[in-house]
């Protein structure tokens, strides 16, 4: 336990050094942008406040958790977007403490990295026996290059639990212990709650990990085992299905909410040429690997990483290989191996030549055969493959290093996770070249067609390959000359780090507004605004709209701040927006302009508050829109600087004014 805590505390140094500066102001900056970040800031504070009420006795809080404040009056519009309810169980003592919500997102953006790289740690530990390959192989994980274009995405970043669970499930198939499946199936859990694309993606490769064990350890046939994995899934079931409902009823209420289009599937899907696209960010490769830009398009593996899988899944092929064809081997098993590699051979050439260049031309005496199809022969390595890695696996010694069998089967998760991140239509350079088998996931299986960014599957690669670099490490450690392997595998693991360095690493990025002055630096704590303190205090009924209204990088403001003050508001920003959220946007968007409507829209939302940012607007507009509100009835109740807070005609006057100044 010293030594794994030695370990983890390492990883802890390693992340603040490579997310530098983020620990010399973590209460008052943000890692990443200030996009999405701020927006999970308002989630994990909503969520916070109820968990928070529900402890000091207010049961009924409860109710409200899935209701959070923003697009008034609409419900259940956590579900628009991730609950992040693991997030903020973990970060809850820090926000019950002092209520500053950025120096608990940026403990769990740091804590990502570490949870990350523990886990696959213990993991690759336990598989190979050899801790210094495996400290490499948590490196791999946590600071892949995939995972720097991902970090305005706590949810994605939050993939720690994997290792965990895989972790897990391997101890009990290992010793048989309930309370080692039990431990597998909560990190399952805890995964399957952090990110709702995790609890589509991850959970087939959980299984297809668990047959594989139970294959190769002949356990096929215990019906004990199987009776405790049964139990298992429907426990895993069971916690997660509060979770899911919420979910399933917005999607039940068909006004399109939960639901995406293909084209929109399509956008998001990574290209062929991701595998060689890198983040912007990356210092060392960016100008090397520019690749295909595209939106969550940046899945290149990194060199290093690429080379110690490559030498890991060789060497263990090659020893599995070798038992396999051994003269105790049945008959049969010979030819038909060497011609499956063969045929399989022959697809993969094939499919990744059309998938790097487009196409695939044959020419003969009479004719020019172009192939532009590349899922038919991709899928057909694939099984191949699989098959290949199962007669591998059936035939492999009980005894066997866990190496020989175990890379064959990550190499074959790798690979399919990665034609599934390719989504519904696979395209290379931008050019279609052939139909994605997760087209058929979006149209048949629940859960698909409500998800967007199938590119998302990167992370589950990304994981196999740092398991696959683990294996390889383990293989450069039995090379004993001059102690060679450890220096090599030392080298190894800065060179992940160095591929992946992205220090000093950019907070606080604006999203800079079209057509308005961008905002203001963003607050926290005890240095919230006092109008928010102000509208904090105001007695109920209070529903709050700000302007301006409509600009992303406003109501991204606007709705985390709606965290610290819990009044309804009908701005908004998450995955989804109401329809109701839509039709006012035209008309509040260009207040004053068409007053009348202005009137009617805000009266039919019950707005009692408007919040005017007079500096976010061009020239004069911003006073221009305070003074029509007063010509309406509307009175000045506090003001900050330019900010004007102020109560519409008929709004109860509070009994405190606060303070203007």
């Amino acid at each position: 336990m010293r030594a794994a805590a030695a370990i983890a505390l390492v990883y802890v140094v390693i992340a603040l050094g490579m997310t530098w500066p983020l620990a010399a102001h973590p209460a008052s900056q943000i890692a990443g942008d200030l996009g999405d970040p701020v927006f999970n800031s308002w989630v994990l504070m909503w969520t916070a406040g109820v968990a928070l009420a529900v402890a000091s006795g207010d049961i009924g809080a409860w109710h409200q958790y899935w209701n959070g404040n923003i697009f008034h009056p609409e419900p259940l519009t956590i579900a628009y977007s991730e609950h992040l309810t693991p997030q903020m169980l973990q970060m809850l003592p820090v926000y019950a403490a002092g209520g500053n919500i950025l120096l608990c997102y940026n403990l769990l953006f740091l804590s990502t990295f570490v949870v990350a790289a523990f886990g696959t740690y213990l993991f690759v530990r336990d598989l190979t026996g050899r801790p210094l390959a495996a400290f490499v192989a948590g490196l791999a994980f946590a600071f892949a290059p995939y995972r720097i274009g991902q970090f305005s995405h706590l949810q994605v970043l939050s993939s720690g639990w994997m290792p965990l669970a895989l972790l897990g499930f391997r101890r009990y198939f290992v010793t048989g212990r309930a309370r080692t499946l039990a431990g597998g199936t909560a990190a399952l859990a805890v995964q399957c709650l952090s990110c709702g694309y995790y609890l589509v993606f991850f959970p087939p490769f959980v299984a297809a990990y668990g047959l594989y064990e139970m294959t190769r350890r002949r356990l096929l046939r215990e019906w004990r085992v199987w009776l405790s994995l049964a139990a298992a899934a429907l426990g895993l079931c069971l916690a997660i299905a509060p979770f899911v409902a919420p979910y399933l009823r917005l999607n039940a209420q068909g006004n399109g909410l939960g639901v995406r289009s293909p084209e929109e599937v399509v956008m998001f899907s990574a290209d062929t040429h991701a595998f060689a696209t890198v983040s912007e960010t990356a210092r060392v490769l960016r100008h090397a690997l520019p690749g295909f830009p595209k939106a969550e398009g940046e899945g290149f593996p990194g060199f290093t990483i690429l080379a110690l899988a490559s030498i890991g899944t060789i060497a263990a092929t090659g020893r599995a290989t070798r038992h396999l064809l051994r003269r105790t081997s049945p008959s049969w098993i010979r030819p038909l191996f060497w011609a499956g590699s063969l045929i399989f051979a022959v697809y993969l050439v094939e499919a990744l030549w059309i998938l790097a260049n487009g196409e695939l031309a044959i020419s003969t005496t009479h004719s020019l055969t172009i192939i532009r199809n590349a899922g038919t022969p991709l899928w057909r390595a694939t099984l191949l493959f699989a098959v290949l890695g199962a007669i591998v696996a059936f035939t492999s010694r009980a005894d066997a290093p866990p190496d020989e069998a175990a890379a064959g089967f990550f190499a074959c998760a790798a690979a399919v996770a990665a034609l599934l991140a390719l989504g519904p239509e696979l395209q290379s350079a931008g050019h279609p070249v052939g139909y994605g088998p997760y087209g058929w996931l979006f149209e048949h299986v629940p859960g698909f067609n409500g998800l967007r960014v199938p590119a998302r599957f990167l992370t589950v690669v990304t994981l196999f390959m740092a398991i696959l670099a683990g294996l390889g490490a383990a293989t450069l450690l039995r090379l004993r000359f001059l102690r060679i392997g450890a220096a090599l595998v030392i080298a190894a693991g800065a060179g992940v780090l160095a591929e992946s360095w992205i220090a000093p690493m950019a907070t606080n990025v604006p999203v800079v507004p079209e057509k308005f002055v961008p905002p203001a630096p963003l607050t926290a704590g005890r240095h919230i605004s006092p109008l928010y303190q102000l509208v904090r205090s105001l007695p109920e009924p209070v529903v709050l709209a700000e302007f301006p209204f409509g600009e992303p990088a406003y109501e991204i403001r606007a709705t985390y701040y709606a965290g610290y003050h819990r009044r309804p508001i009908i701005n908004g920003y998450s995955g989804y927006f109401p329809a109701s959220y839509l039709d006012r946007v035209p008309v509040l968007s260009a207040a004053p302009a068409n007053p009348e409507a202005v009137t009617a829209v805000l009266a039919e939302a019950g707005v009692t508050h408007v919040l005017v940012h007079e500096a976010a607007f061009p020239g004069s507009r911003g006073r221009e829109l305070s003074d029509w509100f007063v010509s309406t009835g509307a009175r000045l109740i506090a003001a900050d600087g330019r900010d004007r807070l102020l109560a519409l005609a008929g709004a109860r006057r509070p009994t405190d004014q606060g303070a203007a100044r």
